[in-house]
């Protein structure tokens, strides 16, 4: 089998079976969130496509059957033969049909279950909360990682690039199975899958990384292993927040993605389940739903009959009104543990659209705290600071009187997590006075006087808008 796998992944690397290719040969940015009623769509598409890629796509990527001698020519030395010794496709009615769905994601190549596949052990491919998850992952080079509830592996083989070993662990075998294919199909060989419930199977072991993409949905069921844990109301989350501390190494990093009951304070849950645990954290929250938007989302695959499919929703909804819930917020938790000091606890709202690898943003979060503590209060403003690269202006202006007029300003990330912070006409100022070439308060005076403000008045304000700042990655000493 691994002469088989090696040499599918040398076929399908011939053929070009990449991420770009694929997106530019369906029109289409993310392939695994392609519905049914598109498949017309793509095979005009597909028509301009070069042949093997074409072939490929409608195997793995859109569930189309095609001709065996067609899989002969796309993957030349492998081909359909190959395909079925490893339950890649099947053969019915004289056409191949893929077994499961495989897609390019980033630079790795991704088998997971086709939809409608697998039952109660259904697994799924990379979703946006996996994205997610990875892309919140500090990525260093360290000796352990810990992938919890690993599923197809995309974050265990993402880990194996930068940890010297890896452990997936998974109580799905079906999902540990796929895991260790995809391992193979990328040639990642320094992972260990052990089955077992979430942390179960590490033991007593510690982790220089911990990364978690739980079943955390708030659910009444127990139908899809990756989505139901069982357990009642936010449970799981907060178990497994509470356990992952145990399982790092002194400095470690683990990342989670989480769900909640939220109230009022739309974080109060998972700080308190943070608290006293021995790491500095940051919750990042990314959305929060009603319980009929949650109960929406989580039953749309239910099938297109009104009738079960009200039942079903009106399940979901008498769950949650059992439970007195008002709201479901989502997101994620980074943690780093750090004995010795005061842990602390920070939040912010992940901003909308797409997220990008943000492990240098990370740590730039985490150690930012420290120059913080150091410099409380004004005592920032005696630090030179500069922003950062990737900061940039967003400024909109209008024509009043003749002449232009700043309505709006605001000052954006353009890499990791894209904060924004909107500014008023004195921040704007303040900001640009951001060099690095001197601490903030030598220009103080000058500022004061062209901004038509008291002095301390500016001093306090400029502190409060550098800490924001400097908490954020916007700026960092010079």
């Amino acid at each position: 089998m691994p002469a088989d796998v090696a040499a599918f992944r040398g076929a399908l690397a011939a053929a070009g079976f990449t991420t770009a290719s694929v997106r530019s040969a369906l029109d289409a940015d993310n392939v695994l969130l392609s519905k049914p009623h598109e498949l017309a769509v793509h095979e005009r598409r597909l028509a301009a496509a070069p042949p093997a890629l074409a072939t490929l796509v409608r195997l793995f990527a859109i569930d189309v059957p095609v001709e065996p001698d067609d899989a002969d020519r796309a993957l030349p030395g492998f081909g359909a033969d190959g395909l079925r010794r490893l339950a890649l496709a099947g053969e019915a009615g004289g056409l191949l049909r893929g077994l499961v769905h495989l897609v390019p994601h980033d630079e790795f190549l991704v088998a997971s279950d086709k939809a409608g596949a697998g039952g109660a052990d259904h697994v799924p491919g990379v979703q946006l909360p996996s994205a997610t998850l990875s892309n919140l992952t500090v990525r260093r080079p360290v000796a352990c990682a810990l992938d919890v509830g690993t599923g197809c592996g995309v974050q265990a083989i993402h880990a194996a690039r930068h940890c010297g070993r890896v452990l997936a662990t998974d109580v799905n075998e079906r999902a540990l199975a796929f895991a260790e294919f995809n391992a193979a199909l990328n040639g990642v060989g320094n992972v260990e899958f052990r089955a077992g419930s979430f942390f179960e199977p590490a033991g007593d072991e510690r982790f220089d990384l911990v990364v978690c993409n739980p079943p955390y949905v708030i659910s009444p069921e127990s139908a899809l292993v990756y989505r139901d844990s069982g357990l009642p109301g936010d449970t799981v989350s907060a178990e497994l927040v509470a356990a992952l501390p145990s399982y790092l190494e002194e400095g470690g990093f683990g990342s989670i993605m989480i769900s909640w009951i939220a109230g009022e304070d739309t974080t109060l849950r998972p700080r308190a389940w943070l608290e006293g645990n021995g790491c500095d954290a940051w919750i990042l929250h990314s959305a929060t739903n009603t319980p009929l938007q949650a109960a929406a989302a989580w039953t749309a695959a239910a099938g297109t009959d009104p009738e079960s499919y009200a039942e079903r929703l009106g399940e979901w909804l008498d769950y949650y009104a059992r439970l007195g819930i008002e709201a479901i917020a989502y997101g994620a938790v980074v943690v780093r543990r750090r004995a010795g000091g005061r842990n602390w606890i920070r939040t912010a709202e992940l901003p909308g659209g797409r997220l990008e690898p943000a492990s240098d943003h990370l740590q730039q979060l985490f150690a930012a705290q420290e120059l913080l503590a150091a410099s409380p209060g004004e005592a920032l403003l005696d630090r030179r600071f500069t922003l950062v690269g990737h900061a940039y202006f967003d400024r909109t202006a209008r024509v009043e009187s003749g002449a232009w007029t700043e309505t709006s300003a605001a000052v954006r990330l353009a890499e990791g997590i894209a904060f924004g912070v909107d500014l008023d006409a004195v921040g704007a100022v303040l900001v640009t006075a951001l060099d690095g070439s001197e601490p903030l308060r030598t220009r103080l005076p000058a500022l004061a006087a062209e901004l038509g403000v008291p002095e301390a008045e500016l001093a306090a304000f400029a502190a409060r808008l550098l800490h924001h700042l400097v908490e954020h990655g916007f700026a960092v000493e010079r």
